[in-house]
């Protein structure tokens, strides 16, 4: 299991949403040039859907799912990540994303 660098599961916005945060340190390859893997979920708990993801996996560079779609997602580094990603989620739970 690779040593986790920050990890996370609550459920915010009276109930309706799960978020749940995991990002490792992994050695650096063509997969993971970074030394970086996350995960970053927000799950609406009312239909059991996937709202928004931001992660990366092997055969897949960095990118994020917002209601379905499919974006490139630009890393910076572990502190910007956690901030794009809970920016997100305070527009979603707003309804302003």
């Amino acid at each position: 299991m690779p040593p986790v660098i920050f990890e996370d599961r609550e459920v915010i916005a009276a109930g309706q949403y799960l978020q749940e945060v995991r990002i490792s340190t992994v050695p650096s390859d063509a997969d993971f040039p970074e030394g970086v893997r996350y995960s970053l979920c927000l799950v609406d708990r009312t239909t059991n859907t996937v709202v928004l993801l931001y992660d990366i996996h092997r055969g897949k560079s960095h990118h994020r799912h917002l209601r379905g779609q499919e974006t490139s997602y630009t890393f910076v580094d572990e502190d910007t990540l956690l901030t794009d990603f809970l920016r997100d989620v305070d527009l979603i739970v707003e309804g302003k994303l």
